[in-house]
């Protein structure tokens, strides 16, 4: 029998003892660096895109954000001249509609004397007119407009009212962007067939025919002629 296991042994292929340290170690060292290497190449890759990414990201919020803004300008550049054009027109209308209804009214001095109550210059002029800026049937009101300098060398013109039996005025501003405004005052002598225009009209004891406006803005000038009673009497 123990001859049989020697003979056994003698023809069994001899298997070499497994290299510790080598082999093993060696083929796990080279395959996790591979591994390692392919894993940071990929992270790296994918970082550049995010920053590029990221990049034309920004650049896209700041172009819409400049857009943006541009349009809001724009927007309120617009609503602003809407709002000038609207004023401009509503007192244009204003100014002609008193003045086409002023009265030739008087009232008694301290010496007892008529005088008109239309009385003015270039930059002011007050009249009786039968139409109110806030409307309502308050018959005759004394008007006053005035013109005064404003922000950036533009003229105001400021409007106030007041009834006969009161003396407590409202007042409201109407144009507000203007270059120049004036009043001028056409009359004659009762002996004249020709008259003339002038800048003041300071005698309340006479009643102007006419009276124009001549104002001017950035985009032109407008004249407004306003045909008052003919040679009015005293009363």
């Amino acid at each position: 029998m123990s001859i049989i296991l020697d003979n056994l042994v003698e023809k069994s292929p001899k298997i070499p003892p497994p290299r510790r340290g080598k082999v093993r170690v060696g083929l796990g060292i080279e395959g996790r660096g591979n591994m390692w290497g392919r894993v940071g190449a990929g992270a790296g890759f994918t970082l550049l895109e995010l920053l590029v990414s990221m990049t034309l990201f920004l650049l896209v919020v700041v172009i819409l954000g400049g857009a943006l803004r541009l349009g809001f300008r724009s927007i309120g550049v617009s609503e602003k001249k809407i709002d000038t054009l609207e004023r401009f027109r509503s007192s244009y209308g204003i100014v002609m509609t008193q003045l086409q209804s002023s009265a030739p009214l008087t009232y008694d001095d301290e010496d007892g004397a008529k005088k008109f109550y239309l009385k003015g210059d270039a930059a002011q002029l007050q009249f009786a007119s039968t139409q109110s800026i806030w409307g309502g049937d308050k018959g005759c009101v004394i008007v006053t407009y005035r013109l005064e300098s404003g922000n950036a060398n533009r003229m105001t013109l400021y409007a106030s009212e007041r009834s006969l039996e009161k003396d407590e005025a409202q007042e409201v501003r109407l144009f507000d962007d203007l270059k120049t405004l004036s009043f001028s005052y056409f009359g004659r002598e009762a002996t004249e067939e020709e008259g003339k225009w002038t800048e003041e009209w300071s005698d309340n004891t006479k009643y102007p025919e006419q009276i124009k406006v001549n104002l001017s803005r950035d985009n032109g000038e407008e004249k407004l002629l306003i045909p008052l009673h003919a040679r009015m009497k005293k009363k």
